[in-house]
């Protein structure tokens, strides 16, 4: 136990959220002058890599990807790890989540990065860096996320983020559409810019938008809808958490992190002040 401690020491991320469920530390360090690719982790610990679950005490092999804990999932949640600073004070500090699926397991966890000036001055209109860690505490998924305004600024630098995968592949982009209609919409593409998905949201009214709300997932030509991102209340946790449903017939796990991408963009846009307010709030 007292190895195990002393792994989690260096990581602070995983320091308040669980137990160590692997027996070595590792080192995603880059040896290489590029700042690009020093947002990115090196090539992840090669495979076999023992495991041990701690409720099961099961040893199994670590998946050669940290997208692989996404097959044969069809439901995740999302649940922010809400700190007693933020509930009393107008500013937010980087935000912590956890990815699960609905039988309680967590297959990630994130942790934000972002510059104090912008959350104190743009709140959750600010740029941000979103690493997702998996069970082998290694990075699995990477969003980023520009500085951005909503609908209120009549579109003149709308919603953007980007899904990347280590070490450094880009795995598509997430965008707020323009529309005339005060309807939330917005565009997934894959990396060679290919729609992939459309999500629609409810209509809103100078910019306002209520807690429990349903976006519709889309397929790439907006004529069926396949999934949704719910937020809506949990009893058990007694907190909102967003709901993402994704149809069973998507095998790609890509095209999963790319919807998962999209949930965190909405929780920023339209819930990441919810647990502070009460009513409605602004989305720019």
């Amino acid at each position: 136990m007292h190895q195990q401690e002393n792994i989690y020491s260096n990581m602070e991320v995983f320091a308040e959220y669980c137990e160590p469920i692997i027996d070595q530390p590792i080192n995603n360090n880059l040896n290489n002058n590029s700042t690009e690719d020093a947002d990115f982790p090196g090539p992840r610990r090669p495979i076999p890599v023992s495991i041990i679950d701690q409720n099961s005490s099961l040893t199994y092999l670590a998946p050669i990807s940290g997208l692989d804990f996404l097959i044969d999932v069809n439901q995740l949640i999302i649940q922010q790890s809400v700190e007693l600073a933020d509930l009393i004070s107008n500013v937010s500090s980087e935000n912590r989540y956890t990815v699960k699926v609905p039988r309680g397991d967590t297959i990630y966890y994130a942790t934000e990065s972002s510059d104090n000036f912008q959350r104190t001055c743009f709140g959750s209109g600010r740029s941000f860096s979103m690493r997702l860690y998996d069970r082998t505490q290694q990075e699995a998924i990477h969003f980023k996320r520009r500085l951005a305004c909503g609908n209120c600024t009549f579109w003149c630098y709308l919603q953007k983020m980007e899904i990347w995968i280590p070490p450094g592949e880009l795995v598509g982009t997430v965008s707020q559409n323009m529309s005339l209609t005060m309807t939330s919409s917005f565009t997934v593409y894959n990396r060679h810019n290919e729609i992939i998905f459309i999500l629609e949201g409810p209509s809103t009214f100078g910019c306002i938008l209520g807690k429990d709300q349903n976006f519709q997932i889309y397929n790439y030509d907006g004529s069926t809808q396949i999934g949704s991102i719910i937020h809506q209340w949990d009893q058990v946790q007694a907190s909102y958490n967003l709901l993402l449903q994704m149809p069973s017939n998507i095998q790609e796990t890509r095209h999963k992190a790319l919807l998962l991408g999209s949930a965190f963009l909405l929780e920023y846009m339209f819930f990441e002040s919810s647990k502070k307010r009460t009513g409605c709030r602004c989305i720019c």
